[in-house]
């Protein structure tokens, strides 16, 4: 191997120098305890000897197990705690290391154990090869001056444990580093006194002080190496120290440094420049650490990470020609690690596997067992993401079950959290109030409704829900004399006895009751209507989603009712003889189309067809198209305000909007059109989410005149010998309209979310207002909030 190749040192061996320290750590017991808690502590004592005993002998599934029961006697056990992790950090496993040193922090916060074990996992980890170049660096021929800064910094903390007795050994290679670990070492030997490490320690600095002729601050003389020398050619240090040598001061000019070393400033300035946005310059730092070290993989890879974070494609493959030019000069596994790294990082997950692959098992470090798990894991998490994505949650739940590998790790516990609340049983309830002005006992509806659905999961993607609503509607009292177009008051006289008073009241109460079956990919239900309704019919409908690239597209086969009045909604009794009327229904089949050109403007487009039936009313048939664009002008942290545009087209083949006994009371113009400009703003924020739109717009229509009773001849003859009209003239119409809408909800705990609306338009005919105040409960540990805030569409309106 090169001289300038990384020397690493072996996890396990970093790990079993550590439990040498807590192994004779004695857990004393206080001479007053109780005699329960003396034997408890005798067996956690026996346990912990025997974890140690396994643990040295490499058997770490037994070794976790002994520490295991210790932490069932007591949860709270720093040192299992800590020896868990080391368990861990044994096995190559850095992340299940991580999960215990969180439960240690979490418990006992900043206990030596927790500083020991975080170290052990940073020297591990994130730090090694930093660490490992210290390492070089201190075996080298010229020792860096700085050399104790460079491992002052190298943890944010005084080193503990093994950290230590690594670190402090190479401090000990320069005469003020020497100093410093001796004074630092004596301390760490004072505060824990049954830590044989730090004494040993402690010895051998004071031996290799005395065996240096006490010369501070003096390396034995060598040959100065020639800047261009390949490294490998320099004496073994071991055998150098071995000379006998004469001590020599040093000199005031500057050594000449290896190749190394040269690399190491170039690198070290290059990682400056890039801290100042001065990408340009770094590169060509880094290219000189390459160009003197060709077969050094470490300079290569920064290089590479710098070209691959510019993020174009030609830095992209430029990033890799680095890498591949270095396999084709040295292939062996430190190179390979590198390059797969930046496999990895550019998510080139096979070439990274493949990179490693070459290497026999046995000469893994734990940094390539922890990158292909990495990789590993993130495959796996990519099948998972993907299931979720497209609904599977059956499949989800099963791929998360069997795979006990993973199931330590933070997104798959995620995962799991996700699935339980999947099926949490939930319930929705509110309280609806509408008011549509109008003709007393005729066009006028004031209607309130409590819509209720229960969610009970079937299993991990069907939901089957239950509505049960309750619905009045009131239209006031039909006054005869004023209310000629109303059933068939207008065929006879205001004075007829036949008109019952009772009947004169529209005023209905009832339900609307139905269930269903939901996923992410379809919805099915059926319902009816119940109650002192005039017409009482049955609705439902089958909804399909699916994703189509960036966009989504909703179909739909239903029939739902049609509100707008009374007599559309629920049917109307006529007053004179009591024969019941409306009760409207659309049949049709429907497509909602959604896409994001990009994060900031998008498209929906909807297009309908309906068969309008109901009872003793004409058959309609109705279309209607409508496009809206929506652009977000103003975005950040909780807040974001969208401009819009809508265009409606729609169109009926007859004008069934008035009341007389054969209309269908709902609003049905020949032709239609109208376009509104919206303004949005939604917000999110601590624990409340909101939605304020304000629209503006202008219309035209057009309605065909109509015959007032279009199913009786015989009716119209009566209204015409009454003097009354039998036809409607139609004509042109439109205006301008304004509308407002606002809409709150509150996180008011885990599971429950109230919120609510109110929302009036107002147009030429048309000033509908309405309010809705709502609760959502889970009967489990979550319901999320909506944003934006998303009220309970009643089943009259699904």
């Amino acid at each position: 191997m090169a001289k300038h190749d990384l020397i690493r040192p072996r996890l396990c061996g970093l790990a079993l120098a550590i439990q040498a320290c807590c192994a004779a750590l004695p857990l004393s017991v206080p001479a007053t305890a109780h005699a329960a808690v003396d034997t408890r502590q005798t067996n956690i004592l026996a346990l912990n000897d025997k974890g140690v005993y396994w643990y040295e002998r490499f058997r770490f599934d037994l070794a976790a197990q002994s520490f295991n029961k210790i932490l069932l006697i007591e949860p709270r056990n720093a040192s299992a705690l800590r020896w868990q992790g080391l368990v861990d950090l044994a096995r190559g496993d850095i992340q299940a290391a991580n999960v215990w040193l969180g439960k240690l922090q979490v418990v006992h916060g900043n206990h030596p154990f927790a500083i020991e074990l975080q170290q052990a996992i940073t020297l591990a980890a994130e730090k090694r090869q930093q660490y490992a170049e210290l390492r070089y660096l201190a075996d080298s021929e010229v020792v860096p001056a700085n050399l104790t800064e460079r491992l002052r910094q190298l943890l944010p903390q005084p080193p503990l444990g093994e950290a230590a007795v690594q670190i402090y050994r190479l401090m000990n290679r320069t005469a003020d580093g020497r100093t410093y670990a001796r004074q630092q070492v004596a301390e760490l030997a004072r505060r824990f006194p049954n830590d044989k490490r730090y004494k040993t320690l402690l010895a051998e600095l004071g031996d290799a002080v005395g065996n240096t002729a006490q010369a501070a601050g003096t390396r034995p003389a060598t040959p100065r190496p020639n800047p261009r020398q390949p490294a490998t050619s320099a004496a073994p240090v071991a055998a150098v120290i071995a000379q006998p040598v004469e001590v020599v001061p040093a000199e005031d000019t500057e050594p000449v440094l290896s190749n190394f070393e040269l690399g190491q400033r170039l690198s070290d300035q290059a990682q400056k420049k890039i801290e100042a946005k001065e990408a340009s310059a770094a590169a060509k730092l880094l290219q000189e650490a390459v160009n003197l070290n060709p077969d050094y993989p470490w300079f290569r890879y920064d290089l590479a990470v710098l070209l691959d974070e510019q993020g174009d494609k030609e830095s992209k493959l430029a990033a890799q020609k680095v890498m591949a030019d270095g396999l084709a000069l040295e292939k062996g596994q430190e190179m390979r690690f590198a390059s797969a790294l930046l496999a990895a990082r550019q998510d080139r997950q096979t070439d990274a596997i493949a990179l490693l692959e070459p290497v026999p098992r046995d000469k893994w470090t734990e940094g390539m067992s922890a990158l292909e798990k990495r990789v590993l894991y993130g495959r796996h998490l990519d099948k998972l993401r993907a299931l979720e994505q497209t609904g599977q949650f059956n499949a989800l739940a099963s791929a998360v079950g069997e795979t006990p590998t993973w199931r330590a790790e933070p997104e798959i516990l995620a995962f799991e959290k996700d699935l339980r609340r999947k099926q949490q049983i939930r319930l929705r309830m509110g309280f609806e109030n509408s008011l549509i002005d109008g003709d007393a006992g005729v066009s006028r509806i004031d209607s309130e409704e409590i819509p209720l659905q229960l969610d009970v999961p079937m299993d991990f993607e069907r939901t089957l829900f239950f509505r049960a609503d309750s619905l009045n509607t009131r239209s006031g009292r039909a006054d005869p004399a004023t209310a000629a177009n109303f059933a068939k008051l207008g065929t006879t006289l205001p004075t007829d006895p036949a008109i019952v008073p009772g009947r004169l009241d529209q005023n209905y109460r009832g339900h609307v009751v139905g269930m269903g079956i939901q996923t992410d990919q379809y919805r099915v239900d059926l319902g009816t209507t119940v109650g002192n309704f005039p017409v009482n019919d049955w609705v439902g409908g089958l909804q399909w989603f699916t994703n189509l690239g960036d966009g989504s597209l909703r179909l739909e086969l239903a029939r739902r009712m049609v509100n707008g009045s009374v007599l559309s909604t629920t049917g109307a009794i006529d007053p004179l003889t009591g024969e019941s009327w409306g009760g409207a229904r659309r049949n049709g089949v429907s497509a909602v189309y959604y896409e994001a050109f990009n994060p900031t403007f998008d498209f929906v487009g909807i297009a309908r067809a309906n068969l309008i039936t109901g009872k003793n009313i004409p058959d309609n048939t109705e279309f209607n198209l409508q496009g809206i664009l929506g652009k977000t002008v103003f975005q950040r942290q909780g807040h974001e305000v969208e401009i819009g545009a809508s265009l409606f087209l729609w169109t009926f083949e007859k004008n069934l909007r008035f009341y007389t006994f054969g209309q269908g009371g709902y609003y049905s113009p020949q032709a239609f059109g109208s376009l509104s400009f919206p303004i949005t703003w939604t917000g999110n924020m601590n624990g409340w989410s909101w939605q304020a739109q304000a629209r503006i717009g202008a219309s035209e229509s057009r309605e065909d005149d109509t015959d007032l009773y279009p199913l009786n001849p015989e009716l119209a003859a009566a209204a015409a010998a009454q003097g009354n009209p039998t036809v409607q003239i139609g004509g042109p119409g439109g205006g301008t309209s304004t509308g407002l809408r606002l809409a709150l909800e509150k996180q008011v705990t885990t599971n429950l979310v109230a919120g609510g609306y109110f929302e009036i338009d107002r147009s030429e005919g048309y000033n509908p207002d309405r309010m809705q105040v709502y609760l959502k409960y889970s009967f489990g540990d979550f319901f999320e909030l909506s944003v934006p805030p998303e009220g309970i569409s009643p089943y009259s309106r699904f």
